[in-house]
């Protein structure tokens, strides 16, 4: 059956076909990832997300701890674990969440698409946010906000982000009852992307950003004012948020050296669709087998590219193109400074403009369905083999976690549990948190030595071979 639309086909019914494909290609890439455990942070979040729901803690403390954390997410991190841990705890349930944020987010940027569309005069605005929601939902750099519960975050401030981002475009253009309901919801999804992800903070600064891009006349009273309102609700967060986190975890920290070209290389690595483990494949000596991964992933995306340009009706304006590349920035700005720490979702609101010029460019035409399966087939082979790899590759290394605890019974241990860890790395899978969760033990209760000590209750080994074992306690 042809993908390509008959040239009669009326925009509707492109749409409809484009999106049927993406929701099909969407299934391929993303529905493995329902059999993905546990892993990481996501036991320290579930185990606190147990103790505040037995202690019935309010809600409220949910978004004013009574001590500081690491990261203030109360929606995207507390608020979302509660709600996991309160529906049965299992990682099939928190994955299932995940992937309805991400489709949620899909959607926002495609009516960010068609505001954006209208707001720049572009014809067929519904068909533009139609392939810039299909599109969007297909890149490779969602894979950990699908394959980690912890990294809901990501799908979560791009849905109150990109909703934001189109009701300022929208209210530009409306009038009566429908522009000030717009203009009253930017300060609260300015304030609900703020409690989902610290990058929100530069929502004001992309507003600015795309209002220049779409060439509009100079902005009414209204506009001034809901600008005025979302850069006080961030200023305000900042101030809540120097008060409430407390991070001092050395990988993200903010620096100025070698490390901003290594996470610029990062984000280039990322709006080619090339995936973090084939950098870290590079890294550790296997530069031929990264490159020709690299290069599989990025030619069926070049393809998608030359063919949205070859013969095409509109391409952006030398100062639309400056402006795209002045919203990947901005929006990117925090992660060229981070000391260590660059994951390809932290891209997540940086690429929505270029996604949406890729959707202007085929919008309506008979080869969107033809880039769409370019796109899909280039993050297909960057997520497959991403769940592929072995430790210590993320994924991998979630498995092994699994099946270390798989290999662990509830009340095996008496308290206090001793464990000697012979690789961090891997330990760092499973976690304090996790061995707690799986024995049903309080975390206190456990603690990595370099060795046994009398004291202990039981002792446990893990080997750098993934291997575990009990061992008595000395005398």
């Amino acid at each position: 059956m042809s993908l390509t639309p008959p040239p009669s086909a009326s925009p509707l019914a492109s749409s409809r076909l484009l999106l049927a494909l993406a929701a099909v290609l969407s299934g391929l890439l993303w529905l493995p990832a329902l059999s993905t455990p546990f892993w990481g942070d996501d036991y320290g979040a579930l185990g606190a997300a147990r103790l505040a729901n037995q202690a019935g803690q309010s809600w409220w403390q949910t978004f004013f701890p009574a001590t500081p954390l690491p990261f203030w997410r109360p929606l995207s991190q507390d608020a979302y674990w509660r709600l996991v841990e309160s529906l049965g705890a299992g990682p099939r349930l928190a994955h299932v969440l995940n992937l309805v944020l991400l489709a949620l987010a899909a959607a926002a940027v495609g009516l960010l698409g068609a505001a954006l569309a209208r707001a720049c005069a572009w014809p067929r605005a519904a068909a533009v946010g139609c392939a810039g929601g299909a599109l969007y939902a297909l890149l490779a750099l969602h894979f950990l906000p699908v394959h980690w519960a912890a990294a809901a975050n990501s799908s979560l401030s791009v849905l109150c982000s990109a909703l934001l981002l189109g009701a300022w475009l929208e209210a530009g253009q409306r009038r009566g009852g429908a522009r000030a309901a717009l203009l009253l919801a930017l300060p609260l999804l300015q304030a609900l992307a703020l409690l989902s992800k610290e990058s929100a903070v530069l929502l004001p600064g992309l507003m600015l950003v795309l209002w220049l891009f779409a060439g509009r006349a100079r902005p009414r009273r209204g506009e001034v004012l809901g600008w005025l309102a979302c850069a006080l609700v961030a200023l305000a967060w900042l101030w809540l948020d120097r008060r409430i986190a407390l991070n001092q975890d050395p990988a993200y920290q903010l620096r100025l050296g070698g490390n901003v070209l290594r996470n610029a290389v990062a984000l280039g690595a990322w709006l080619l669709n090339i995936p973090r483990e084939a950098l870290r494949l590079a890294l550790e000596g296997q530069a031929g087998r990264a490159a020709l991964w690299a290069a599989g992933i990025v030619l069926p995306l070049l393809l998608a590219l030359g063919l949205a340009a070859w013969r095409g009706r509109w391409r952006p304006t030398p100062r639309q193109g400056l402006l795209a590349a002045g919203f990947v920035g901005l929006a990117y700005a925090p992660y060229f400074l981070l000391a260590w720490n660059s994951y390809a979702y932290y891209a997540a609101t940086a690429v929505v403009l270029p996604v949406l010029l890729l959707a202007r460019a085929v919008a309506g035409s008979r080869r969107a369905p033809l880039v769409l399966v370019l796109l899909g087939l280039s993050s297909l082979l960057a997520v497959e083999g991403s769940r592929r790899l072995e430790h210590p590759a993320l994924v991998g290394r979630a498995r092994w976690a699994q099946q270390v605890l798989d290999g662990l019974e509830p009340g095996q241990a008496r308290a206090p549990l001793e464990v000697l860890v012979e690789d961090e790395q891997r330990f760092y899978a499973i976690g304090v948190p996790g061995l707690a969760w799986r024995l049903g033990l309080a975390p206190e209760q456990v603690r990595p030595v370099p060795a046994c000590t009398p004291q202990a209750g039981s002792c446990l080994r893990l080997g750098a071979d993934g291997s575990a074992s009990w061992l008595a306690p000395p005398p």
